[in-house]
């Protein structure tokens, strides 16, 4: 069975982890117009050279959708994405533009788009329109859906927006580059889903994944002007010579905060193996400082579960240039799958030692340190993440874990409250806070967390601690149901 990365450090955190397993058995006792001109000075990336992921072909699907026919219509989809299009062409993007995609064309362009990326290309997908997310899992909407299909109606009819993700993954793309400015509202009501705006993604090895605002939240369509107001500042950023992708996105991610007065904050989440570049600097090098092939090798091997070929293919590219960091944290991703965390952190912190702004090591080695038990340590790595964006609820709930192992409940409680704060339909918050209130002995809490929980994503892990908290609460019979329903889940 595939899990993607999150889901992957969920159980493998919770097999290692044995102080939060052992701690949860017990509870407490209890009796306009396009512009795109580019600045005259634009700013240094941050690895001031051009190489890097330089080969392969660059595709791009890009998707607008205004004409809802039983939804509010959307005025800036289109036009976000013809400007987008151009955008990508001029950065040597073949690109496929599709706009008002019914139900058939959405669902035939994007198999078609993610079954044509092959090994070393770039491939990008670009959404504006409405999105919803149902059980944790973001779909992209067509204009004919008819909302009175309900919750499974929705889940066939819509795009499960990470469907093209793993697919391009899986194929071997250099880089996957996921955009979507879909989290407007959701304009169908809660008779279909109670979760406002995007789910939470995890970005696997190679994958970038910008959402035009935080998991929980809405974005700003900015009906006055053009374009939605993420993609307004995507427009401008994309075409300035010389700036990273990485660079990119967290100028287009401060202009949005800046610009909606606070109250949309783009979220990005990424694990790449290169940087890139949408417009190189004028005479970038043509070779990139590690070998792309054997880079391509590795990502292909990891993706197809050859973790040990992978980590051969990453230390080759490793031994080949030693001051590059993307290959130690590819190492060290490869060598978390194997379980060898000590291994992996000396990689994370080689990669952070080259390059000290760079957060997917720092939230890996983070992880590497939760499973191997060095909480403390794993605690630094989180925080420090989480200065540099508070507003991140993946991050908070991964410390909130930290926390709960370290068994400081109270400061557990607060990163899962904020976390809900920000996104009240977080899986992991849910389970987390759940398990903190049952530590606590407060069972009705738990119970209610937990079950919101399972509403989200029916996983074995949260029936299995409701069976707990039922056999506390001398509930025997729907203890075991919910024991029953883990272990059939467990089994497929």
């Amino acid at each position: 069975m595939n899990l993607n990365r999150r889901e992957f450090y969920l159980r493998l955190a919770a097999a290692s982890a044995q102080t939060w397993a052992a701690c949860a058995q017990t509870p407490a006792r209890v009796p306009k117009d396009l512009h795109v001109e580019p600045e005259t000075s634009p700013p240094k990336p941050l690895i001031p050279r051009a190489q890097g992921l330089a080969g392969g072909r660059r595709k791009a699907l890009v998707i607008g959708n205004n004409a809802y026919t039983k939804a509010r219509p959307l005025r800036n989809g289109a036009h976000d994405a013809a400007d987008v299009t151009a955008v990508l062409k001029r950065a040597s993007f073949d690109v496929t533009p599709l706009t008002d995609a019914t139900e058939t064309r959405l669902k035939e362009a994007v198999r078609h788009f993610a079954s044509n990326v092959n090994s070393g290309d770039v491939a990008l997908l670009f959404y504006s329109g409405h999105g919803l997310q149902i059980g944790g899992e973001n779909y992209l909407i067509p204009v004919d859906f008819d909302p009175s299909r309900g919750e499974s109606g929705a889940r066939s009819a819509c795009q499960p927006a990470s469907e093209p993700q793993q697919t391009i993954e899986k194929a071997g793309a250099r880089l996957n580059i996921v955009v979507l400015d879909a989290c407007r509202n959701n304009p169908f009501g809660s008779s279909l889903t109670s979760a406002r705006g995007l789910a939470l993604m995890e970005a696997g090895l190679g994958t970038y994944i910008a959402l035009a605002t935080g998991p929980g939240q809405v974005a700003d369509d900015n009906p006055s002007e053009r374009n939605g107001l993420f993609t307004k500042y995507l427009l401008r950023e994309f075409v300035v010579p010389g700036q990273s992708l990485d660079v990119v996105f967290k100028k287009v991610k401060e202009q949005v905060y800046t610009a909606s007065g606070g109250q949309q904050r783009p979220w990005l989440h990424a694990d790449m193996i290169g940087d890139f570049y949408p417009q190189p600097p004028a005479g970038a090098p043509a070779t990139p400082p590690a070998d792309p092939s054997i880079l391509d090798l590795g990502k292909k091997q990891y993706q197809n579960g050859q973790f040990e070929e992978a980590a051969q293919s990453f230390e080759r590219a490793r031994r080949g240039h030693p001051d590059d960091p993307f290959p130690y944290n590819a190492l060290g991703v490869t060598l978390t799958r194997l379980g060898r965390w000590s291994q992996a952190v000396d990689m994370f912190s080689r990669a952070i030692e080259l390059k000290p702004d760079y957060a997917a090591a720092y939230f890996n080695r983070g992880l590497a340190y939760q499973n191997a038990g060095r909480y403390e340590l794993a605690l630094q790595d989180f925080s420090w993440a989480l200065d540099q964006d508070p507003y991140d609820p993946l991050l908070l709930d991964v410390r909130g874990r930290t926390y709960f192992s370290l068994l400081d409940y109270d400061h557990s409680l607060e990163d899962f409250n904020q976390s809900l704060e920000l996104n009240p339909s977080d899986f992991a918050a849910l389970l987390g806070r759940g398990k903190v209130f049952f530590r606590r002995g407060r069972l009705n809490e738990a119970l209610r967390d937990l079950t919101a929980s399972l509403n989200v994503r029916p996983a074995p892990e949260a029936y299995e601690m409701r069976s707990q908290t039922y056999r506390a609460l001398g509930r025997t019979q729907q203890a075991n149901d919910d024991q029953r329903e883990a272990a059939r889940l467990r089994s497929k």
